[in-house]
């Protein structure tokens, strides 16, 4: 995916990025080491958890939306505000309740007039585009809820008023989400007077969680494409504009083989797993900003990843018991069709490497309990989750990613230190923390069996404070015991 990090860890990247995992980044995807004539490309707070992610990106972890926004400064809701005795309501929450209902029950049904209806002037426009867009995506379920209202929808003289309403359009895409996630709007609303017709005048991403901008997921393609390509697989929801829609399509069958590949491995390896999505979502995007804006309204750039795959919180309002409240509902990969694995002669194994390696932090994100913080010592480890998805990427081809390796350490001084929570930080290269990620799952599975290792990552996921444990349940070793093991093993693989 691409490689970031949640709070916490990183994320489920490999050297295509940066990484992006529990709670410290999202798995970020770095970019392969280039040629000699190359540039280089908590259960604590179980509905409500944010984290700040490594490298610059934000992530929410929560798993109600309506309680993460009001606990983390969001306003009132749902509804108008109650006026003052002085003023008269002339925006209630009746009619906004129907603002709502009416785009969703539109959106489901595939009228258009009758979704565009309340829009004005350019926010028509656009939202017709994505109407269009939303209405090619396989969802199993799609609805407005009002996330909270800034205004009260009364005025003293009882005519024009205007008031914000962040929105949160829930939704989960059939095979892909295992519980709806969200997208955050903001819609401006306006009504003239109290015979008058509420109308939206813009619509935007929501200014964010506790001014945390890309704890929104805006934009989704749906947002970002005129016209939007869609190419639906048995596994794979692949996702373009519509300009490049011939490349996508040459690229959606090896995305679908890697998908095929990581949920044969996962079967095969672990047991009676809950929660295991059985289908990815995949953008393909050429343009950078384009790419580095998807998913993260601020618009920032890691600089150096090649994909990503993005945690998607769980929006699960409506669902009860401890078993139902996931943290995440599911993820969102994004690739950068510009690098050197979709451009050059050998593209059929760059891009089945990317797709294994994103893929697979897709596959496990549902066992991240989204746990608060940075700390090492609670947070899910970077080399886990980065070294897990390099370890599924090169599963089918060990020779290439016993020369990633060499290549990836190559002018390093290795001091037998495990890749700590920030990547970027370790050693000299992204490439060398995501190599000696790489060879810590690749000991344990060879000392302990694949299916040892994919307990071991599982478990870590669900309980990342018991490391010492999982250590001695995969190989038999205490956590020193194994980087010392560990070190050796690198020493005589580099």
């Amino acid at each position: 995916m691409s490689y970031s990090t949640p709070p916490g860890g990183p994320g489920n990247a490999g050297p295509y990025g940066a990484p992006v995992q529990q709670q410290g980044w999202y798995p970020q995807y770095p970019p392969p080491p280039p040629p000699p004539d190359n540039s280089g490309e908590g259960k604590g707070l179980k509905r409500v958890v944010i984290g700040l992610l490594v490298l610059a990106v934000v992530a929410v972890f929560g798993v109600g939306g309506l309680a993460l926004y009001n606990a983390v400064g969001g306003g009132s809701l749902p509804g108008a505000q109650d006026s003052g005795d002085d003023e008269q309501q002339i925006l209630s929450s009746d009619e906004i309740d129907t603002l709502l209902n009416g785009r969703t029950n539109a959106l489901k049904s595939g009228d258009e007039d009758e979704f565009l209806e309340p829009f004005v002037g350019a926010a028509k426009e656009k939202q017709r585009k994505i109407f269009e867009n939303l209405r090619k995506v396989p969802f199993a379920e799609s609805k407005y809820m009002v996330l909270s209202q800034t205004g009260s929808g009364s005025d003293e003289w009882g005519s024009d008023v205007k008031l914000a309403l962040d929105v949160a359009f829930v939704h989960q895409i059939k095979g892909v989400d295992v519980r709806p996630v969200s997208e955050w709007y903001r819609w401006t609303v306006e009504k003239q007077s109290d015979s008058a017709t509420p109308s939206i005048s813009e619509v935007g991403g929501s200014p964010g969680a506790n001014a945390l901008a890309n704890a929104v997921y805006y934009p989704a393609p749906w947002d970002l494409y005129d016209d939007m390509y869609v190419k639906r697989l048995a596994h794979t929801v692949t996702i373009s504009a519509k300009k490049n829609a011939a490349e996508a399509s040459r690229f959606a069958p090896v995305v679908e083989e890697s998908a095929e590949k990581d949920l044969e491995l996962w079967g095969s390896k672990t047991s009676s797993v809950p929660n295991t999505p059985e289908g990815f979502l995949v953008v393909l995007e050429p343009d950078r900003k384009t790419y580095t804006k998807l998913y993260n309204n601020n618009g920032d750039d890691v600089g150096w990843d090649a994909g990503q795959s993005v945690p998607m919180p769980a929006f699960n309002a409506g669902y009860s018991g401890d078993d139902d409240e996931l943290e995440y509902g599911g993820a969102r990969i994004k690739m950068d069709t510009s690098t050197s694995r979709f451009t050059s002669s050998a593209w059929r194994r760059g891009v089945g490497d990317i797709s294994r390696h994103e893929i697979a932090h897709a596959l496990v994100q549902p066992q991240d309990p989204g746990a608060y913080g940075r700390n090492e010592e609670t947070s899910i480890r970077a080399w886990v989750v980065e070294g897990f998805a390099e370890y599924v990427a090169y599963r089918f081809d060990q020779t290439l990613g016993g020369e990633r390796v060499r290549s990836g350490m190559a002018g390093e001084d290795f001091d037998g230190g495990l890749p700590g929570q920030e990547f970027d930080m370790e050693y000299n290269s992204v490439s060398a923390n995501y190599s000696l990620s790489y060879l810590a799952m690749r000991f344990i599975a060879e000392k302990g069996g694949e299916e040892a290792l994919f307990e071991f990552v599982v478990d870590h996921y669900r309980k990342p404070t018991n490391l010492d444990q999982q250590l001695q349940t995969a190989v038999g070793m205490n956590e020193s015991e194994f980087q010392t093991a560990w070190a050796q093993y690198v020493r005589s693989n580099i």
